[in-house]
């Protein structure tokens, strides 16, 4: 028989772990019709020669912001996930989602991201949202799950407090509906103003909900400084008492002191797994942070959102108090650069240079930039340990992920700047830790980003090239793959990615992006 696409390998790994093969792989309409030997000159219409290259399944971004950063609207292409070999994105993460939304107010949980001015919307549940998100059509295939800051400010509107069994009640209704609708899970921003005040019995009580129907709990720890062992004992508890499987975005300990907790934290998990907790992590490759400025600033003087904190920065006296509490803590302010800004003239320079050109205090300079910038700052910081981000990726509960946003290379005339991770997170991870470091082998680092991922989320006939699974298939080349997206300069698409095919279609050939957009949207079945 003829089929659509023949790709012709002498080095396929299939996603699950196993070692190097040789197989052909042959693509009849969205998927994989056969994996083996096809004889010398098999029918196709395409027929792609990857000889001396690397076959994998399409890489899966399970941390991915591009929904509340909302560039899965204004960059429909992808293209910095889709040139890094990302077939699919997964959204929903940190507490903040584009759906449900229980009232007018819910939207208002992604500001601190994103204007909300450019966003028009004509949803309200997960099922309307997913069905506007599929006839927009963007490139790589998305899914989601339900950010629990979207819900809960939906119910308490501007007020900041622990929810009542009626609303608890309301929520998890909202939570089954919206998983029964596709959502994959919930995903908790514990660092942030609704869910910061939450308790744990709280959270325990709406992951009940989805414990009920299989789906997965995503948790932003409450902290990732030093108190990142009893915020890592939470997200335990979580999963051990509402019979709920975990998973840990963006594990890391910021700053040198607390630096050594972090080996304590992965033998919590281990500990866990082994007394039955279904709990893993993702991680960046990077030693750098990406995150808002404001998360900074202390959590008393977070209370309220950025009403009141503006109230407090304005206030004399309150200013004081916060810079006072900022003294005691220990921020590199010389290695925070600013990545965004609404005054962008600051984009590109650290506190510390801001500071000296203004003549004030770092602690004053960093409450001032929040202040005149309405709050939507983002910074880098060089906060993480080398040794930290290997023994993580190393660690057998450990999958990777980008905790970045898809765009297109235009965004480089917005004058603002992205972090790297965006353009370079999984070329990255193999040029840097599987080629030069040689601290994971090659064939357990793309299950860590393809069968791993798809297993916990439930994401299903993806992550793995078998026969009737769909055709989500990245070619590299394992010499040439690295990333080039700098600090300064990160709009930069990586090398050696040579084709990227989304349910059978090309996306990138010959390491060129093609304009296609044949994503689908994914639902939990």
């Amino acid at each position: 028989m003829a089929y659509d696409l023949v790709i012709r390998t002498s080095g396929l790994f299939d996603g699950t772990g196993k070692k190097l093969e040789s197989a052909d792989i042959a693509v009849e309409g969205d998927t994989i019709a056969a994996v083996g030997n096809l004889g010398k000159n098999p029918e196709a219409k395409v027929v792609i020669d990857a000889v001396g290259k690397y076959v994998a399944p399409g890489f899966i971004d399970m941390t991915n912001h591009s929904d509340t950063r909302l560039t899965i609207f204004r960059y429909p292409t992808q293209e910095s996930m889709v040139m890094q070999g990302v077939t699919t994105i997964v959204g929903g993460n940190c507490g903040a989602s584009l759906a449900p939304l229980a009232s007018p107010t819910a939207i208002q949980a992604i500001q601190k991201w994103s204007d909300l001015s450019q966003l028009n919307i004509n949803w309200a549940s997960v099922e309307e949202f997913l069905a506007q998100v599929e006839e927009y059509k963007i490139a790589p295939n998305f899914a989601t799950c339900i950010g629990y800051g979207t819900l809960k400010r939906g119910i308490t509107g501007d007020e900041i407090r622990e929810l009542t069994k009626e609303e608890i009640g309301r929520i998890s209704y909202l939570i089954e509906k919206s998983i029964d609708e596709g959502a994959f899970g919930l995903s908790f921003g514990l660092a942030y103003g609704h869910e910061h005040a939450s308790s744990t019995e709280e959270l325990i009580e709406v992951a009940e909900a989805v414990g009920r129907k299989n789906g997965v709990v995503k948790i932003h720890l409450r902290s990732e400084g030093k108190d990142l062992l009893s915020a890592m004992n939470e997200a335990i508890q979580i999963g051990r008492d509402a019979n709920v499987s975990v998973e840990v975005s963006h594990l890391k300990a910021i700053g040198k002191k607390s630096w050594p907790l972090l080996e304590k934290a992965l033998q919590m998990v281990k500990n866990a797994n082994e007394t039955g907790v279904r709990i893993n992590y993702d991680v960046s490759p990077y030693r750098s942070t990406g995150s808002s400025l404001y998360t900074l600033v202390p959590a008393w003087a977070r209370e309220g959102g950025f009403r009141e904190l503006f109230a407090r920065i304005d206030d004399p006296d309150e200013k004081k108090k916060i810079i006072g509490d900022l003294r005691t803590f220990t921020f590199h302010y010389d290695s925070l650069l600013i990545t965004t800004a609404k005054i962008t003239d600051i984009v590109g320079k650290t506190i510390v240079e801001i500071a000296a050109s203004s003549g004030i205090s770092n602690e004053e300079a960093l409450l001032e930039i929040i202040r005149a910038n309405d709050g939507r700052v983002t910074i880098t910081g060089h906060t993480i340990s080398l040794k930290n981000t290997e023994m993580a990726l190393t660690n057998d509960y450990s999958f990777i992920s980008s905790d970045g946003a898809g765009y297109g290379q235009e965004e480089a005339k917005s004058g603002n700047l992205v972090h790297p991770r965006s353009f370079g997170t999984f070329p990255h991870f193999i040029h840097r830790f599987v080629n030069e470091l040689e601290k994971v082998e090659i064939e357990r680092a793309i299950q860590k980003i393809t069968s791993g991922p798809a297993q916990k989320l439930g994401i299903a006939k993806r992550g793995v090239i078998a026969k009737g699974n769909f055709a989500d298939i990245v070619v590299f080349d394992p010499n040439l793959i690295r990333d080039r997206a700098t600090y300064r300069d990160p709009f930069r698409f990586p090398a050696g990615v040579e084709w990227v095919i989304v349910n059978g279609k090309t996306l990138v050939e010959k390491g060129k992006f093609i304009g296609e957009r044949q994503g689908r949207v994914l639902r939990k079945g």
